[in-house]
């Protein structure tokens, strides 16, 4: 193997980047940036210190419902910046800060975070293609490599 095969741009990571392909979400790409940046490690870790006594377990880890609502927040705070192909109806549903937030933090909708998990660890690993520069949520390629690809 190829060392210079495991180097990333780490600056993309932190920038974020269009996905599109992602499983399950037809037609939609997502602009984000990768879990690992250190803009995203450092609100996650801000947060989950201010977590309070009676959302932790006995050991100081976390409850369950308490790191779901952080990374939910994280996500929304830190990770994702833009959508393209989100219709209601069959009109074009423009990216709305306020609507991630619901989508990011509320569980009925996790197939939505996962969708942006997904997007997110593509910008990790340096796989998300074609960067749009815009950010205009234009429909240039930026296919990004599936897991069956890789």
């Amino acid at each position: 193997m190829d060392i210079a095969s495991l180097k990333r741009d780490s600056s993309k990571v932190e920038a974020g980047d269009w996905v599109s392909d992602i499983p399950g979400m037809g037609d939609v790409r997502l602009r984000v940036r990768g879990l690992s940046s250190p803009t995203v490690v450092a609100l996650r870790s801000r947060k989950e210190r201010k977590v309070t006594r009676e959302d932790r377990e006995r050991d100081g880890s976390l409850k369950p419902e308490a790191a779901m609502r952080i990374f939910g927040e994280v996500l929304h705070e830190a990770v994702l910046f833009d959508w393209d192909g989100f219709t209601n109806g069959k009109q074009p549903l423009p990216f709305d800060a306020n609507l991630a937030k619901e989508w990011l933090t509320n569980p009925d909708y996790v197939a939505f975070a996962d969708a942006v998990v997904w997007a997110a660890q593509i910008v990790d690993k340096g796989r998300a293609g074609e960067t749009d520069d815009m950010g205009n949520g234009s429909k240039r390629s930026s296919r990004a490599a599936s897991p069956a690809t890789t």
